[in-house]
């Protein structure tokens, strides 16, 4: 055994992950370059190496929990190409519109036949509502109401769904709640199942970037967008949204959300699920809607990901067989990863979701709380 890979095994044993281990979050190794894969290309050659066969694990997430858990994780970052990596950003802007438009079809686009597999009856791409769920269509069913509730809605008002998806939500509010739904969203495909899921409900939907749309609507929505904003534009995304909201109208957002703030997204989801994706904190929310909105609720059901992403995966492995032909086995490895990996973060904490209900300065709109 080389130095290296005695290293590398000392390392996941402060996770409590043993190579060649019987638990179910312990790892197999294919490939003895493993290791030394890991000490030059950082973090990114974990999820790399996975797609190309080199390791395998009965329970990712579990196994990803107890890196991140343990700070293991971060002793696996690369530092010089991380100090490259953050410093882009700083002086470029990753999320223009250019940019946006292409990094939100890169994973979009990528085929409604896998989305309609994998999301469930209700085509909702964000994290469910467990509270009282036992299934993931019950959850995102309670999700929506969840948020119309905490939305306040009532019959003809106009509302602006940001970033609306396959329109699972604005179909949703407009048939229960009588309210019209401009949906935008920047993705062909989503906008192309969305026309024909909300056909018969008062629901208008556009191709088009948020930074282009104007209109005055008594409530606003935006689920799961912010991450493909950026940290330079989140001033940008709250001016924007506060010139479209009449007075006393009521803004949600639903985010996947961080501690700490970052620049940038981890280098491997980055790279192969969401280019030009960050997620929030708390700091860049709150400065970036200073003097424009007061909150009114803050709720956080993070832990929910990890129920909603193996529903998600459970899906999309029971019906790969229908789509295998199109897609290959590197791709079933890479989404495979994405699909357990990132419920990791959701119990390890590492990683949050939060609904966040705002008002505008200046409005005299009273709000009460949804428990």
């Amino acid at each position: 055994m080389g130095f290296i890979e005695e290293k590398g095994r000392k390392l996941l044993l402060e996770a409590d992950v043993r190579v060649g281990g019987s638990r179910s979050w312990d790892i197999q190794i294919h490939n003895p370059k493993f290791f030394r894969r890991l000490a030059i290309d950082g973090s990114i050659a974990l999820g790399e190496s996975y797609m190309d066969g080199w390791w395998d694990c009965d329970q990712i997430d579990q196994f990803i929990y107890r890196l991140l858990h343990s700070g293991v994780v971060d002793k696996l970052h690369h530092p010089t190409l991380d100090f490259f990596r953050n410093f882009i950003p700083d002086v470029i802007n990753l999320q223009n519109k250019d940019r946006t438009k292409h990094d939100i079809r890169f994973h979009y686009d990528i085929g409604n036949d896998l989305f309609e597999r994998m999301l469930g009856k209700h085509m909702d791409y964000s994290c469910g509502y467990w509270k009282k769920a036992k299934t993931l269509d019950k959850a995102q069913l309670d999700k929506h109401e969840l948020i119309c509730k905490k939305l306040k809605l009532k019959k003809g008002m106009k509302v602006l769904d940001i970033g609306c998806g396959f329109g699972g939500l604005a179909r949703y509010m407009a048939k229960k709640y009588k309210v019209k739904v401009v949906g935008i969203t920047e993705s062909k495909n989503q906008l192309s199942f969305a026309k024909k899921y909300c056909k018969g409900a008062d629901v208008t939907l556009l191709l088009q970037d948020y930074r282009d749309h104007k209109g005055q609507y008594d409530r606003i929505v935006s689920v799961e967008m912010l991450s493909h904003v950026g940290f330079r534009n989140f001033r940008t995304y709250f001016e924007d949204v506060a010139e479209n909201l009449k007075k006393d109208g009521l803004f949600l957002i639903q985010a996947i959300t961080i501690s700490k703030s970052v620049h940038r997204n981890d280098p491997w989801v980055e790279k192969y699920i969401f280019p030009g994706s960050m997620p929030a904190s708390a700091s860049q929310i709150s400065k970036a809607t200073d003097g424009l909105f007061y909150i009114q609720d803050w709720h956080n059901f993070g832990p929910d990901y990890h129920p909603t992403m193996l529903a998600w995966y459970k899906n999309f492995n029971s019906t790969w067989d229908d789509i295998k032909g199109k897609y290959g086995e590197r791709f079933y490895r890479m989404w495979k990863f994405y699909l357990l990996c990132c419920p990791g973060t959701a119990i390890a904490r590492s990683h949050h979701l939060w609904q966040i209900v705002f008002s505008k300065v200046g409005s005299d709109l009273k709000y009460e709380r949804v428990s």
